[in-house]
C-alpha cells in the first residue's frame, strides 16, 4: 500500500502502524484521534504524529466538529481515477479529479473492446488538463476468472464478444497505471460497504438484482474473491431443484427465476415484451400478473439471501439493483419463510436496502483505484456522485 504525496504521486508507507490508521479511516469514515487509538491500540501520541504525516502529505484532513472534538478524514487531492461498468449491451463509465471535484460519465449502447477503448479514451479527454492518471477500474456484469480477467468459458456463449478476451489489455494507457478488474457486483459490494449502507459492518452480503443477479462479499474490509475469483456468484445457487435448465448447465439456479429473460417469460404473451423496468412499474400500478411475477422473484430471492447468510453470516445484507429496489420484490423478500426464519436463528444480520443505486460499481471502482494507491475517501463527496458540468 502507498500513501499519496501532495503532488499525487505515492511514496511507500514506513510502517504497518500508519498502515493500521489508513485502514481505520477508510472502514469507519470520518473519526476522531482518540477513536482510532483505541480502534488500532496505538499510543495516542503515535496516532497523532501518523495523522500529522498523513495531512503533511496531502493524504487526510482534520475538520471541527464542535468547539472540543476534530474529526480526521482521508482525502485525495491529485490525480485521475477511471472505473468503467461493462454491461452485454453497453459500457458505461466515469473520470473522478478530485482536486477539481470534477467527475465527468461517458455511455455507449454497444458492448466489445474496442468500445472499452474508445470510452477510455474519450474520459481521458474529458478530464481537466494536466492531471496524472493514478489508475483505472474495469467491473464487468458476469463471474470472472480473477487471476487472468477472462470469461469463464460456460459464460462465453451470453457474451461471445469478450470471449478470449484479457479484459483490460490494449487501453490507451501508460503500462505504470495499474488497471482493476473484477465483476460489478464485488465493487458495487465494496461501494456499499465504504460509503452506503454497509459502512461500519464487520462482514458485508450485497446482492444485485436487475437484467441479471449477482452477489459480493466484503470480510474484513477486503472483497472476497474465493479460490478461483467467483465468490459471490449467487445467480447461479440452486433455489428450485426441479426448475428450468440455466444455461450454466445446472437447473433451477436463481438467474432462471429472477433474470429479466425470465420474468419476461412467466408474465403473459402480452405483456412478454416489456422491458424490466416496465414490468416493474405496471407491478406498482397494481397489474396483477406483474406483481404476482414479481413476488416470485422476490420470494427466490429471499431464499437465496437467507441461504447464503447462513454458510457466511454476515452482520448485513444489502440487497440493489432495479428489481431489487422494487417495493413489490422487496415485500416479498422480507415475507419468504427463509428470511422470517433467518431474522429467528440470526438476530444479528440484518437486511437493509442498498443505497447507492445503479452507479454502485462504478464507484466501488473508484474506491478499489484509491485503496491500490494507498489512498482514499473517509466520505464520499457530492461531487463525487454525479457527473458536473
Amino acid at each position: 500500500m502507498n500513501v499519496p504525496t501532495a503532488t499525487g504521486t505515492a511514496r511507500p508507507i514506513r510502517s504497518a502502524n500508519t498502515a493500521a490508521v489508513i485502514e481505520v479511516l477508510r472502514a469507519s469514515g470520518p473519526c476522531s484521534q482518540a477513536a482510532i487509538a483505541r480502534a488500532t491500540g496505538l499510543a495516542p501520541a503515535t496516532v497523532s504524529s501518523i495523522v500529522h504525516e498523513l495531512r503533511e502529505a496531502g493524504a487526510a484532513e482534520i475538520r471541527a466538529v464542535n468547539g472540543r472534538q476534530s474529526e480526521v478524514s482521508l482525502v485525495i487531492t491529485d490525480g485521475l481515477v477511471i472505473s468503467v461498468e461493462i454491461a452485454d449491451g453497453w459500457i458505461r463509465g466515469a473520470v473522478f479529479a478530485p482536486a477539481d471535484k470534477v467527475r465527468r460519465d461517458r455511455s455507449v449502447a454497444e458492448s466489445h473492446p474496442r468500445a472499452l477503448v474508445g470510452l477510455v479514451q474519450e474520459l481521458l479527454a474529458d478530464a481537466p488538463a494536466d492531471r496524472t492518471l493514478v489508475g483505472v477500474a474495469l467491473s464487468i456484469q458476469s463471474p470472472l476468472e480473477h487471476c487472468t480477467a477472462t470469461i469463464p468459458v460456460w459464460v462465453t456463449g451470453r457474451i461471445p464478444q469478450w470471449r478470449d478476451v484479457r479484459i483490460g489489455e490494449g487501453l490507451p494507457i501508460a503500462d505504470d497505471v495499474p488497471v482493476v478488474v473484477d465483476n460489478d457486483a464485488n465493487l458495487a459490494a465494496l461501494a456499499e460497504w465504504l460509503w452506503g449502507s454497509g459502512r461500519g459492518e464487520g462482514n458485508f452480503l450485497y446482492l444485485r438484482s436487475a437484467e441479471g443477479v449477482g452477489g459480493g462479499l466484503v470480510v474484513d474490509g477486503a472483497i472476497f474473491h474465493g479460490s478461483n475469483g467467483q465468490a459471490g456468484v449467487l445467480g447461479h445457487m440452486v433455489v428450485d431443484p426441479s426448475g428450468a435448465v440455466c444455461y450454466c448447465g445446472s437447473r433451477g439456479c436463481l438467474t432462471t427465476k429472477v433474470s429479466e429473460t425470465a420474468i419476461r417469460a412467466a408474465l403473459p404473451q402480452s405483456r412478454s415484451s416489456w422491458s424490466l423496468r416496465e414490468i416493474i412499474a405496471a407491478a406498482e400500478q397494481g397489474d396483477p400478473a406483474c406483481r404476482r411475477v414479481l413476488a416470485e422473484a422476490g420470494r427466490s430471492l429471499g431464499r437465496a439471501v437467507a441461504n447464503t447468510a447462513r454458510v457466511v453470516a454476515p452482520s448485513a445484507i444489502a440487497i440493489g439493483g432495479v428489481l431489487g429496489a422494487s417495493p413489490v420484490v422487496q415485500a416479498a423478500i422480507n415475507s419468504s419463510p427463509e428470511v422470517t426464519n433467518l431474522a429467528v436463528v440470526s438476530p444479528q444480520t440484518s437486511l437493509v436496502p442498498a443505497r447507492l443505486g445503479e452507479e454502485a460499481a462504478v464507484l466501488g471502482g473508484l474506491a478499489v483505484v484509491l485503496d491500490r494507491v494507498g489512498a482514499g475517501m473517509s466520505q464520499l463527496p457530492d461531487w463525487a456522485r454525479h457527473d458536473q458540468d
